[in-house]
Parts: C-alpha cells; sequence; structure tokens
C-alpha cells in the first residue's frame, strides 16, 4: 500500500465520520455524544436542541416500575391500538391508544387529576408513542408523567403478570 492509497483511506474515513455526527446532530432522535450516564434515565444530556420540547421521566428499571404497579401508586395507562391491548397489557392499565387522543381527552380526564402520578407505557423502546403520549399529557400541565420505557415487551420477558381482555 503506498501512501495516496493510505492517504485516500484517511479521507474516506474522516469524510463519513463527519457525515454520521452531522447527521446524529441535526437529528430528533439522535444518540446524545455529551452528556452524564444515569443507570434510571439513561443519557443525560447536557444540551438540546430543542428548547421547548417537554420530556417525561423515564423508567428503564421494571422491578421499580414493577413496585410502582402493585402499589398502586400511578395511573397506569397503555397508549399502544386498543384491539393490541386486549390481546395482553399490564395489570390495572388503561387502553388509551395514541391516536385517539384528541377525541377520547375528555373521558380520559374524568379518570385522572393534573396532580395524580401517569405512567404510560406503549410496546418497548422502540416505540416513541408513549413519549409523544407523555408530552402531550405535560403540556397540559400534567405534574408528574413518567414513561416506562421498557414498554410491554420488557415487562413480559421478566416474566410479570399480564392481563388480557376476554371475548
Amino acid at each position: 500500500m503506498n501512501f495516496k492509497d493510505i492517504q485516500g483511506c484517511v479521507l474516506i474515513i474522516g469524510l463519513a465520520m463527519g457525515l454520521g455526527i452531522g447527521v446524529n446532530w441535526i437529528s430528533p432522535h439522535g444518540i446524545a455524544l455529551f452528556g452524564q450516564w444515569d443507570p434510571d434515565t439513561g443519557v443525560v444530556m447536557a444540551g438540546s436542541n430543542q428548547e421547548n420540547h417537554l420530556v417525561a421521566d423515564e423508567l428503564n428499571n421494571p422491578l421499580r416500575v414493577i413496585r410502582m404497579v402493585q402499589a398502586k401508586t400511578a395511573v397506569l395507562v397503555d397508549v399502544r391500538r386498543a384491539d393490541i391491548y386486549a390481546m395482553g397489557h399490564i395489570p390495572g392499565a388503561v387502553s388509551f391508544p395514541l391516536y385517539e387522543f384528541d377525541t377520547a381527552l375528555s373521558s380520559f380526564l374524568d379518570l385522572i387529576k393534573k396532580q395524580d402520578t401517569v405512567l404510560v407505557y406503549c410496546a418497548g423502546v422502540e416505540c416513541q408513542d408513549s413519549h409523544a403520549f407523555a408530552s402531550r399529557l405535560i403540556q397540559m400541565g400534567f405534574v408528574s408523567v413518567k414513561v416506562y420505557a421498557g414498554g410491554f415487551r420488557e415487562w413480559k420477558e421478566m416474566g410479570f403478570e399480564v392481563e388480557a381482555d376476554e371475548s
């Protein structure tokens, strides 16, 4: 390998790294490159591109979530589609699909108060519906909104009890 080959490889690697970091920087779902790691909440970013973005507390510990569910210290909200909820959900969870947020909001507000702790979940870590739902609740003035990041998939994998609607 001669010097021009090495120089070309270094140039290509540098351009690829620059492009990757640039795309990550402008992406709303980019990976935090700087920040502090917290095992309960994940990466705590030093700064954010979205100043007005409202973020709910994220729970990444399924044992903490099961304690909350068993103690009934939070209103548990499943934001997956109603038919998926019916096939299986965390015991005590209320079905409120994200896509029904605007149309069924008044019935949801009859169930909870803005001071209640609300724990929202969806399918799993790849699902962003729970975060979108939680952000909307925070915008409405709810004071204690949490997202169970592992969602139903993690709950089921942990072997915790699952409820299903009988039809």
